[in-house]
């Protein structure tokens, strides 16, 4: 039980930690947003190892960590475009819906086989994330496009759809990869993953000629997004010390929720009917897979 709540505090984290990424992207481009709370991540992370040090530095723990922050940086660029040339909700729902689906495979294909009832709530999880994501429904303004501008919009729909697929598989290896860690490895991986994801965007970023100043506004949800990234990542690798990759994974990947309750409770943004869909879902998901425990 204590697993299954490790693994919502990483979901909750997560999903808060968006949050405030998007509240400080309102002033500040998202790359830098990225970057710099990545920053703040790994000087948070830093401050955590001195107190509580790995039983033993490996390598490969490290290198595993540097792998998944590679996916993680890769998953971001992709992710971030999707969200720009849109339409936001398949590129949400969709990453959504892959990035839980690998952990699950990947799961699986290594041996675990959680109970009937925890299978069912992993498979409730999936859909919860992606309506959860999915927001509203399509612009009719759409109907009025003409021929060309509808295939113009039908190519746009397909970029986003690949590139939130390649998203959702970022995200869902980072899963997959940092659950590869041993035992003995604490929060030593992170260490690895940041170090990689933040020297990736650096290298997208120097290339792309995107430096920037944040906004003065937007320093305190960065720092915020950076601790709580921190916070979420240190949970879930906490929840896997005690659970199975295939529902600590699905439960982590619940974290739209938060998001967009966040989005209701804060900014006073109104839920639609497949949001709110989407969270009695996720809730169901969660009490499953408890009880399956």
């Amino acid at each position: 039980m204590f697993a299954v709540l490790l693994a919502t505090l990483s979901s909750v984290s997560y999903g808060a930690s968006d949050f405030s990424g998007a509240m400080a992207s309102k002033r500040t481009d998202s790359a830098i947003v990225t970057v710099v709370a990545q920053f703040v991540s790994l000087i948070a992370l830093v401050g955590v190892l001195l107190v509580v040090p790995p039983d033993e530095w490996i390598v490969r723990d490290l290198a595993w960590g540097a792998a998944g922050g590679v996916c993680v940086a890769v998953a971001l660029v992709c992710f971030y475009r999707a969200l720009a040339i849109g339409p936001m909700s398949t590129a949400a729902a969709t990453t959504a819906l892959v990035g839980a689906l690998v952990p699950l495979v990947a799961g699986l294909a290594f041996g675990e086989r959680p109970s009937v009832l925890t299978l069912v709530g992993i498979g409730v999880s999936i859909p919860a994330g992606a309506l959860v994501s999915a927001g509203g429904a399509g612009n009719r303004a759409s109907l009025r496009l003409t021929p060309r501008e509808r295939w113009v919009a039908r190519e746009f729909g397909a970029l986003t759809t690949r590139l939130s697929f390649v998203a959702g598989v970022g995200f869902g290896l980072f899963f997959v990869l940092l659950s590869r860690a041993s035992d003995e490895a604490g929060l030593s991986p992170l260490l690895g993953a940041r170090a990689a994801s933040i020297g990736v965007l650096v290298l997208v970023l120097t290339a792309g000629g995107g430096w920037s100043r944040p906004h003065r506004s937007s320093i305190g949800y960065i720092a915020v997004a950076g601790v709580l990234d921190c916070a979420a990542n240190a949970t879930y690798l906490a929840a896997l010390d005690r659970g199975q990759l295939t529902w600590v994974a699905a439960i982590a990947s619940l974290y739209p929720a938060t998001t967009v309750a966040l989005a209701g409770i804060v900014l006073r943004e109104r839920l639609t009917r497949v949001q709110i869909g989407g969270l009695v879902l996720a809730g169901v998901a969660l009490a499953l897979v408890a009880i399956g425990r």
